[in-house]
């Protein structure tokens, strides 16, 4: 059986806070997540865990998917996935129980850059996509072929990598 990681950087964040681990999304940026969770409801793949970021805009933009996606998904927040370096993030998902098949891993870059382009190796096709960093909201979706705690770019493919949805009924400018 295949498992599913996916990995997504919090939506776009204001820039006003008493402090860094308190920024707000801004409107966009609630549309954002809300259109990701719609995406995955449709489309998948739907996580069974979430492990996020304990910083306020990670909540937000889990609180904005989850309106989308069925209340059964277990969900932690961890304090040491704010601003986690790759191999930081790398360890949580190490940790998680291999009975989870669909890991949503929500946190921040450079992190998630890194950790992305990490899993990528020496695949060019899929380095290049990567290699456009994570925006706001985007979302890389890798197919894991090992266990989650030998997870490494032997052990995984780039199935795809989304920038942030758009609101289709939007009218451009």
């Amino acid at each position: 059986m295949t498992r599913r990681l996916i990995l997504m950087r919090h939506a776009q964040q204001g820039g006003a806070a008493e402090n860094d681990h308190g920024r707000r999304l801004t409107p966009e940026g609630h549309q954002q997540a809300h259109r990701v969770g719609a995406r995955l409801a449709r489309l998948g793949p739907i996580p069974e865990r979430v492990l996020s970021s304990t910083a306020r805009r990670c909540r937000e933009t889990w609180a904005e998917m989850a309106a989308s996606l069925p209340d059964t998904i277990g969900l932690d927040f961890e304090s040491g996935l704010y601003n986690a370096s790759a191999n930081e993030l790398l360890d949580a998902v190490a940790a998680v129980d291999e009975a989870t098949d669909r890991l949503l891993l929500l946190a921040h870059n450079p992190g998630m850059s890194l950790l992305a382009l990490e899993l990528a190796g020496s695949r060019e096709s899929e380095r290049a996509q990567l290699s456009r960093g994570f925006s706001p909201a985007c979302v890389a979706i890798f197919a894991v072929t090992g266990t989650w705690s030998t997870l490494s770019p032997r052990t995984v493919r780039l199935e795809s990598f989304l920038a942030p949805v758009e609101d289709a009924a939007r009218p451009s400018t």
